[in-house]
Order: structure tokens, then sequence, then C-alpha cells
């Protein structure tokens, strides 16, 4: 069962998100992902490596959500970290990153994303905040890295992605994996220090 926010949370991201993301293609009755794949310019094997969520690729539904790559990277690289929720366990420095299901920690799996789109990141949070272009908070774009820091000497200790629309996603910590949070949230404006942009 897929982990979701409050029903109250989770509309108001679908609504707050939906003009954000649209590197995802609805199933339709008749589809096959061999055709959406075509359809799209993509491999079969590539298309179904984007979809985690899918169990059977023979018995895709109408109404389902398919990831593609639409040629808007940082859309495409949201989507996909979404349809890691399920598949995804925090072991921290778990190295099991290479391939869905995924038992690593926050760096572990942005090293794991990113590398899918082309980014090859350093392995652990405090390495992957010195890639990329700095970005500060307000200026922050769907597929930015967010770096956060817990300690009092602000050395980094967590990393997830910026959606956009004022939401970012992370593999936050043991018992929770792979979560959505707003930006406004208390957690975010206490520990945040920092965004690149990698894409």
């Amino acid at each position: 069962m897929l982990k979701k926010l409050t029903a109250v949370c989770l509309s108001v991201f679908i609504l707050g998100f939906a003009t954000i993301a649209s590197a995802e293609y609805t199933v339709k009755a008749g589809d096959t992902l061999t055709g959406i794949a075509k359809k799209y310019g993509m491999s079969y094997a590539d298309l179904k490596s984007l979809n985690p969520q899918i169990k059977n690729p023979n018995l895709i539904k109408v109404n389902d959500y398919i990831n593609v790559r639409s040629g808007n990277k940082a859309k495409d690289l949201v989507d996909y970290a979404r349809s890691l929720q399920d598949v995804t366990t925090y072991v921290y420095g778990g190295q099991q990153n290479q391939a869905p299901p995924l038992r690593t920690d926050c760096s572990g799996w942005t090293q794991y994303i990113y590398k899918k789109f082309g980014v090859n990141l350093p392995r652990v949070s405090r390495d992957q905040a010195r890639v990329g272009t700095p970005v500060k908070f307000a200026d922050m774009r769907a597929g930015d890295l967010m770096f956060f820091s817990t300690r009092a000497d602000h050395v980094i200790t967590h990393v997830g992605i910026y959606m956009g629309g004022n939401y970012w996603i992370s593999n936050l910590s043991t018992g929770k994996d792979v979560r959505i949070f707003s930006t406004f949230g208390t957690w975010t404006k206490t520990y945040f220090q920092w965004a690149t942009r990698v894409l």
C-alpha cells in the first residue's frame, strides 16, 4: 500500500503540484507499455525501469500512471522519485541503491535517482552539497537538491529533492522511508541550509 499523506494534505498537494509535474502518462484503454514506449521514443527497458510501481508490466490498468521521458528532465526526475515511495526502505549507510527495491539512506537514494538522469553524485550528503550551483531557498526549482543540517556546526546531514509547488521529497529516516514534505514545515525551516542545481 502506498504511503499517503493525510487526506487534507494530499488534496492540497495534488492541486498545488498538478501544474508542476506533467511527465506522467495516464493509461488509456488498449494501451501497452510497448506502445507507450514507442509513443515517447523510449525503449521498453527504459520505460519499465522508470516505473518500479508497476509489478506486472502485462497488467497495466486504465488510469494507472506511467512515468515517461517528456523532455523536461527536472519534471521527469521528480515523477520518478515519487514512484519510488513503495520500493524504498531507509537503511543508514545502505548500499543497495543500484536498482529497486532500494535499501539505502537519503544520499544513496538521491545518488541513484540522479544517476538515472545522467548526473553522477558523490555517495554522502555532505559531499553532494558541494556539487552544482548554489541556490537560495526562494529561487529553488523542481529538481534542485535541498540540504539540511541537524548539527550545531551546520555540517550537512540530510538531502532531499525539491519538487516544485512548495514541496520536497526525501528518503528521510528509519520508520518513515520516502515522504513528501512542505517547504513551510517547521523541520524544513529549522534545518535547511542551502540548495544546489545540478540539472
